[in-house]
C-alpha cells in the first residue's frame, strides 16, 4: 500500500512538473482589464509569447463563457463567429489576435464573464483573461414639447439614472409637481428612459437632466421649450426692432430702447 502510494505521489509529482514547464515555455500576455468609454471602440489583445524558437501556433482563440468570437487557425486563417449581438471583428498579426468592439454594450460589461484568450501550439497550450467595465453612458437625448407639456427621452443608458426636471432654479422633483417616469431595457441591456411632467408652468423653458444612480453626477440634460411661447419671443423681438427704427432711427439701441425690449419679452413670457 505504501508503494502504491509512493508512486502515485511520483507520478502527480511528474505531471505536475510537466505542466508547469509546458507553461513556461509558452506564455500569453492580455490587455489588463479595460474601462470602456461610452460610444468609443474597445480593442482587447492576447499576444504569444515562447522561451523556444520555432513556435508554431495550432489554435488561438477569443471567447466569452463558452461563446466564441473568433479563432484562428495553424495557417493564420480567422474565423468570426456572428452568433452573438456585439457589434466586433478580429484581426490576427505575428502572433497576436485582437478582439474589437466597435462599441461594448453593457451585457458585455461588468457583471458578465471574463474574456478568455487560449492558445494551442507545438510547445504547449495556454489562456489568460481580461474585462472590460463600460463607463456611465447616455448615448442620446431628446426634449421635445408634445400635448401641451414637456416630455425628454435619454437613449442607450448605462447602468441606469433617475429623471429630474428643472424651471429656471427650481428642483421641480423635489416638489409637489408630478412627473411620470418609465424605462425599458432592450436585447443588449441598454436602457431606455422616457419622463414628461403633469403640468406645465409658465416662464422660459425646463431642463430635463439624468441623474446617475451609481455615482449621483448628471450624465445628460436638455432643454425642453413650448414652441408657442418661442413664437411669442420671436414676434416681440421683431417689433421691438420696429419700435427702434421708428422711435431712434436705424441702428440706434439707447436705453429708451433697450426698456422697450425688455417689456415686451416680459410680457411675453408672462401673459403667453
Amino acid at each position: 500500500m505504501t508503494m502504491q502510494y509512493t508512486a502515485l505521489h511520483k507520478l502527480l509529482w511528474l505531471l505536475n512538473a510537466l505542466i508547469l514547464t509546458t507553461q513556461e515555455l509558452v506564455k500569453l500576455r492580455v490587455s489588463p482589464r479595460i474601462i470602456a468609454e461610452c460610444g468609443k471602440q474597445v480593442t482587447l489583445n492576447c499576444n504569444v509569447s515562447s522561451s523556444r524558437n520555432g513556435l508554431s501556433i495550432k489554435h488561438m482563440e477569443w471567447f466569452q463563457n463558452h461563446t466564441s468570437f473568433c479563432s484562428v487557425d495553424s495557417e493564420g486563417k480567422i474565423t468570426n463567429h456572428r452568433h452573438t449581438q456585439s457589434d466586433f471583428h478580429c484581426e490576427y498579426r505575428h502572433g497576436q489576435l485582437s478582439l474589437i468592439f466597435r462599441r461594448v454594450q453593457p451585457l458585455e460589461s461588468r457583471n458578465s464573464k471574463p474574456y478568455v484568450c487560449k492558445l494551442q501550439s507545438n510547445n504547449g497550450a495556454s489562456h489568460a483573461k481580461t474585462s472590460v467595465e463600460l463607463q456611465e453612458c447616455c448615448w442620446l437625448v431628446e426634449g421635445v414639447w408634445t400635448n401641451d407639456r414637456p416630455t425628454c427621452t435619454f437613449k442607450n443608458v448605462y447602468p441606469d439614472g433617475d429623471v429630474h426636471w428643472f424651471h429656471g432654479s427650481r428642483n421641480l422633483s423635489d416638489e409637489s409637481v408630478k412627473h411620470h417616469t418609465t424605462k425599458h431595457v432592450d436585447e443588449g441591456g441598454w436602457l431606455t428612459i422616457h419622463s414628461y411632467l403633469e403640468q406645465n408652468l409658465s416662464g422660459g423653458p425646463y431642463n430635463c437632466s439624468l441623474k446617475s444612480t451609481t455615482s449621483g453626477r448628471y450624465i445628460a440634460s436638455t432643454l425642453v421649450e413650448n414652441p408657442k411661447l418661442a413664437r411669442v419671443i420671436v414676434k416681440a423681438q421683431e417689433q421691438a426692432d420696429q419700435f427702434r427704427f421708428q422711435f431712434n432711427g436705424v441702428g440706434s439701441q439707447g436705453p429708451m430702447f433697450t426698456f422697450f425690449v425688455c417689456i415686451l419679452i416680459f410680457l411675453a413670457v408672462t401673459l403667453k
